[in-house]
């Protein structure tokens, strides 16, 4: 999240990082202004998201989608599908929710 924010990465990849799990806690918030900082200016939206989401505890249910993706691991993301779980948390989990 750190080298996103300092790269001027668009908000809606900061709000991709945030959705996936992404440790806020990481990121000396301080450090980081909309003044030039490394190689490119930190994009005043996405510190603004970021901050605001810092603010925030993640809800219960972001929580849980983290936990599970988690424990499943990269390799066998593919099989959230065949879960005994009813078919729309089977869509949270894989964040194709409507």
């Amino acid at each position: 999240m750190d080298a996103v924010l300092r790269h001027g990465c668009e908000p809606a990849f900061v709000n991709l990082l945030i959705d996936f799990g992404a440790n806020l806690n990481l990121v000396k918030a301080e450090g980081l202004g909309t003044e030039s900082t490394g190689r490119v200016k930190v994009n005043p939206e996405a510190l603004q998201m970021f901050k605001e989401a810092r603010s925030c505890p993640r809800s219960l249910l972001s929580l849980c989608r983290v936990a599970v993706r988690r424990i499943l691991g990269k390799s066998h993301l593919h099989l959230i599908h065949t879960l005994p779980v009813p078919d729309p948390i089977k869509q949270f989990l894989l964040h194709k929710q409507s």
